[in-house]
């Protein structure tokens, strides 16, 4: 397979959370699927930040994943659920304008969500 396939994490703010907890947060969930074989993982840059500006203006909890096999997307997919439930935290993974919600449900629950959501994809990748 040789398409890029390119999805959007977002980590939810917990209501009486700040930014600097969020991308704490968010920089833990990139350490950890760094590790997969993804091809990057990178914080989204702010759409209202001029390209031409010095600093890399991003956008707090949010992270763009690239990756090239649908296994690939599985594992990515399967950990966002497994660090959700871990941290109690509520994680968006947005992939062609369809998005899972990733929660602190339990790991049956998840499974089949993930399943379903990962099924709708299969002919993309």
């Amino acid at each position: 397979m040789s398409d890029v396939i390119g999805l959007h994490v977002q980590v939810q703010s917990l209501p009486d959370g700040d930014p600097e907890e969020l991308a704490e947060f968010t920089g833990r969930l990139r350490a950890e699927l760094l590790d997969l074989d993804v091809m990057a993982v990178d914080p989204v840059r702010d759409p209202a930040e001029p390209a031409q500006a010095k600093g890399l203006a991003t956008v707090v909890g949010w992270l763009a994943i690239q990756l090239r096999t649908a296994e690939g997307l599985r594992a990515v997919v399967n950990a966002v659920g497994g660090w959700a439930g871990r941290t109690d935290r509520v994680v968006e993974i947005s992939l062609g304008g369809d998005t899972l919600k990733v929660t602190g449900a339990t790991s049956a629950q998840q499974e089949l969500l993930i399943s379903a959501w990962l099924a709708r994809h299969a002919a993309d990748t």
